[in-house]
């Protein structure tokens, strides 16, 4: 840029502020926005955009690791809407703290978690998927050897390093208005639902 800059004074030519790049915009026609923004594609391989998998990050992500009544699909097929109608938003919300206090003090054991956040998102390329973001990229990578291939709750985790870092390009400003702090508190702060641009609906959100 700086030597595009001289050689356009050199010659005489106006100078003029380079157009902002697009990387990761819908302007992108070659990287998929909504898998740098959220780490997940509901297209998957048959995606006409190239998924930028990184070599390494501070977040982790594990699909489909936290799993409720109320968000498998297949339930909601196989069940009548009065037989999930049951399961309140009170039980989702003892469901989730339960699953916090169980999982997070294994993620410590690799780090620093900076944050904490699970999709509770009905598509399947979603669906409990679970972001953890460390205060380094060794942690993570250290949270990445440890995690990977285990078995949690009779799944085996499937471990990605996630190129999601800076959530305020995923979460929608009804999201952010409404995010809770468990800074200083020795419980999770359970929030109601939040919007997800684009393709994350619901997610519960967590600052630790």
């Amino acid at each position: 840029m700086l030597d595009q800059a001289e050689s356009q004074l050199e010659n005489g030519g106006p100078w003029r502020n380079p157009e902002a790049p697009d990387f990761g915009t819908e302007q992108d026609r070659a990287n998929c926005p909504f898998f740098l923004k959220t780490g997940a594609c509901r297209f998957g391989d048959r995606c006409s955009r190239k998924h930028v998998h990184p070599p390494s990050s501070p977040t982790l992500m594990i699909r489909g690791m936290f799993a409720t009544f109320g968000m498998d699909q297949r339930s909601r097929d196989d069940y009548d809407t009065d037989a999930c109608l049951e399961h309140s938003e009170e039980e989702v919300q003892q469901q989730f703290v339960d699953f916090y206090e169980d999982v997070l003090p294994e993620f410590r054991n690799a780090g620093k978690v900076l944050q904490f956040k699970v999709s509770c998102n009905f598509e399947p390329h979603l669906r409990g998927n679970v972001y953890v973001q460390f205060d380094t990229e060794e942690q993570c990578r250290e949270a990445f050897m440890m995690f990977n291939g285990r078995w949690y709750a009779g799944k085996q985790l499937q471990c990605e390093f996630s190129p999601v870092t800076r959530w305020k390009t995923a979460i929608c400003g009804e999201g952010m208005e409404h995010k809770s702090t468990t800074e200083n508190h020795n419980t999770p702060t359970y929030t109601d639902f939040y919007r997800i641009m684009l393709v994350i609906s619901r997610v519960y959100y967590l600052f630790i």
